[in-house]
């Protein structure tokens, strides 16, 4: 992966987002010899006083946020000096409304600042992901201080996911179901997930127009 402390890992859902990060991880915790810690936060269903943290104007007492918190555990020095790779990864929509506050954290200097005039420093073990499905509401701003990374759905596509499920099939039952479920998927599913999503048509040499849909639908929902 990029070799930033922020990285955003873009692509549409079922694609492999999450096995990216989670199989890079587990390779990085064998190759460096410490543990890898993903803190795993959905930044849109909290309100941004929940996400960084409150100030009280009256008492003027400070509340911690949800994200305040993760930072400065990830600045906590572990038991016997330990050293751990600390990944924050947010897997939901970036837009202005929450991510703007972010900015400072993504350049060079890296330091969170919160509304009670704290400053938390991202260390050197850590880094931000971002795991989205596209780009549409994030601001040039934003985008301009990530390392990319795009996972396109057709390097995975559906098949793994049926292979995997035939197997347990066959697990639990016999090789016999296994023979009849891969000839049913070859007969009927690969030729109509081509003809929705691509206007591929069996036995026609021309393409038609695919399929369109009410609610965005991907060919691992329709599988």
């Amino acid at each position: 992966m990029n070799t930033r402390h922020t990285t955003m890992v873009v692509g549409p859902t079922g694609s492999g987002k999450s096995v990216v990060i989670s199989t890079l991880g587990k390779a990085l915790a064998v190759f460096r010899k410490r543990a890898t810690i993903i803190d795993t936060i959905n930044p849109k269903m909290v309100t941004n006083s929940e996400l960084y943290g409150v100030l009280d104007p009256e008492s003027r007492d400070w509340t911690d946020g949800l994200l305040s918190k993760l930072f400065k555990e990830a600045n906590t020095e572990q038991p016997g000096g330990k050293v751990e790779t600390r990944w924050i990864l947010y897997d939901g929509d970036v837009d202005a409304v929450w991510v703007e506050n972010m900015n400072s954290v993504m350049d060079d200097n890296k330091v969170l600042t919160l509304t009670n005039g704290d400053r938390i420093r991202l260390l050197r073990n850590c880094a931000m992901l971002f795991e989205v499905f596209d780009l549409q509401y994030a601001s040039p701003a934003t985008i301009s201080r990530c390392g990319m990374v795009y996972v396109d759905p057709k390097n995975l596509g559906y098949e793994p996911f049926f292979e995997r499920w035939k197997g347990e099939m066959i697990t639990k039952h016999s090789e016999q179901l296994g023979e009849n479920l891969n000839e049913l998927y070859e007969k009927f599913v690969k030729p109509c997930i081509d003809r929705i999503f691509e206007g591929v048509v069996p036995n026609e040499e021309e393409l038609v127009e695919p399929l369109r849909f009410i609610t965005p639908r991907t060919t691992l929902n329709l599988v």
